[in-house]
């Protein structure tokens, strides 16, 4: 960990120490070593199941929610969807995905530079990628629906 700011650096230490987090544990030598020496087959295996995961995602995204999109990107299982054609407060449309249809989604705001984007962790099985597209998509109609109705 490299932690620039000598105070702040202390309080991470002692953060770390007061709670023993720091304290290596059994698999500390073993894991790296049979990552490294033998789990080459896995990741690759781990990154064509995610980049599938996104692929899906972008698409369902682009051919089935209208107003939100799928930011490109290349290497990361974290989809971020620009909402700021629906709406300039992606805070409150986070609260009102979760309240929908229980989707835990990130408010790009809590990123410092996110304001108007959902972020959406894709590492997980298929199936939960698909329910998870069905749920952002009912729940941003929903939403729309919402934000419409007359006061």
């Amino acid at each position: 960990m490299i932690v620039p700011n000598d105070n702040l650096r202390h309080k991470v230490v002692r953060g770390l120490n007061t709670d023993e987090v720091a304290e290596p544990n059994v698999f500390a030598a073993i894991a790296p070593i049979a990552a490294f020496g033998r789990g080459g087959e896995w990741l690759d295996s781990l990154r064509e199941y995610l980049w599938e995961n996104r692929r899906y995602a972008e698409e369902y995204i682009k051919n089935e929610i209208k107003g939100v999109s799928a930011v490109p990107a290349r290497a990361t299982y974290l989809l971020w969807i620009n909402c700021r054609s629906i709406t300039g407060d992606s805070w409150e449309l986070c609260r009102f995905i979760r309240s929908h249809s229980g989707l835990y989604l990130s408010d790009g705001n809590d990123y410092r530079n996110g304001s108007g984007f959902l972020r959406m962790n894709l590492a997980c099985p298929r199936q939960q990628v698909e329910d998870g597209m069905k749920r952002l998509r009912d729940s941003v109609k929903a939403y729309e629906s919402w934000v419409c109705e007359p006061s």
